[in-house]
């Protein structure tokens, strides 16, 4: 049995019009509902015993979709520290805008470098400390204690608690390519206690 499975949500406009949404709370497109259903699909025959989401609608709605059809009756809990990284003054511009407002090289440093911070915003290093009383006091107990979860979220904060529950070193971390809806089984490094 997987004891945890690391969804991102499933498209959403932002996405699709190539937007910086960071914190922004904008909703899936009909496209990511199918993803969503398609990602229940894929996870047939698997019962959570939890599923945590992000608060934002497009990573709470795709766990809604999800949770429904693998886990009926199981309450969708929602999670601050899920949330995607805040992206400062990054957030709600077109990353083509972006790039040409800023520079290409500064935008680059600011999404994948671990200590890159957008005006205003969070670095993945913060991201990655925002996720640790989560990962040690939510996450990483319910699976010491045999549960199955299901964590729907995004991009930069799957990455980020895939270096804490796998071990990555950030860089490593922040390399990992995660498409909208596309389920990740992730191997889960407990701690020796």
């Amino acid at each position: 049995m997987t004891p945890l499975v690391l969804l991102r949500h499933g498209e959403s406009t932002a996405n699709a019009g190539d937007v910086f949404a960071g914190h922004l709370d904008v909703p899936l497109t009909p496209a990511g509902v199918l993803e969503a259903h398609a990602a229940a699909a894929a996870l047939a025959g698997w019962c959570p015993d939890a599923v945590h989401a992000s608060p934002l609608v497009r990573a709470s709605g795709t766990a809604e979709i999800v949770g429904s059809r693998l886990a009926p009756g199981v309450a969708v809990e929602r999670h601050a520290a899920l949330v995607e990284r805040h992206y400062g003054v990054l957030q709600g511009l077109r990353r083509a805008d972006a790039r040409a407002r800023f520079g290409a090289e500064s935008v680059a440093c600011w999404r994948r470098s671990p200590a890159g911070v957008p005006p205003g915003g969070e670095s993945l290093e913060m991201l990655h400390e925002r996720l640790r009383p989560y990962w040690l006091e939510v996450l990483m107990p319910r699976l010491e204690s045999g549960r199955s979860v299901l964590v729907v979220a995004h991009g930069n904060s799957l990455r980020m608690l895939l270096a804490h529950v796998s071990g990555l070193e950030l860089c490593d971390a922040i390399a990992v390519e995660i498409p909208t809806a596309a389920p990740l089984r992730p191997e889960v490094r407990l701690p020796a206690r």
